[in-house]
């Protein structure tokens, strides 16, 4: 007997999210840090941003406000993790570093066994539901 998959939905796509973030929580709950903290210290390891655009971009990428991730910034900065010039302290550089290798264990084996020519095509579907759900946002 065939089971059929079932269609992808937003409930789907929700379940998976919920379940992943969970796991990169119960990490970040080690380390006292927040979701945003933790995507801020994240783009700064990538490379030097500015204040304004640094704010901006993750404020539309996790779809707050940009006070919000300003709240999240600063607490950062009082925290000794990035230094005012934007830039990871070697505190907030060795956090990242600790977090990224417990966390990619995890990351592996979630994405363990899947072809990668599924997984090219969940990264396309993905991004075109993100584009659609943006432009719905804008013209809200």
């Amino acid at each position: 007997m065939t089971v059929a998959t079932p269609p992808l939905t937003g409930a789907n796509l929700g379940v998976a999210y919920f379940a992943v973030r969970k796991n990169l929580l119960n990490v970040l709950d080690d380390y006292d840090l927040t979701f945003e903290q933790s995507l801020l210290l994240n783009y700064l390891r990538q490379g030097d941003a500015t204040r304004a655009d640094l704010i901006a971009a993750t404020a539309d990428n996790i779809k707050i406000s940009a006070a919000e991730v300003e709240s999240h910034l600063d607490a950062a900065i009082a925290r000794g993790l990035i230094a005012d010039g934007l830039t990871l302290t070697e505190q907030g550089d060795s956090l990242q570093q600790q977090i990224t290798e417990r966390v990619q264990p995890l990351t592996r084996t979630f994405f363990a066994d899947i072809p990668a020519e599924d997984l090219v095509v969940t990264a396309r579907v993905l991004a075109t539901l993100t584009e659609r759900a943006d432009a719905a946002l804008a013209t809200s």
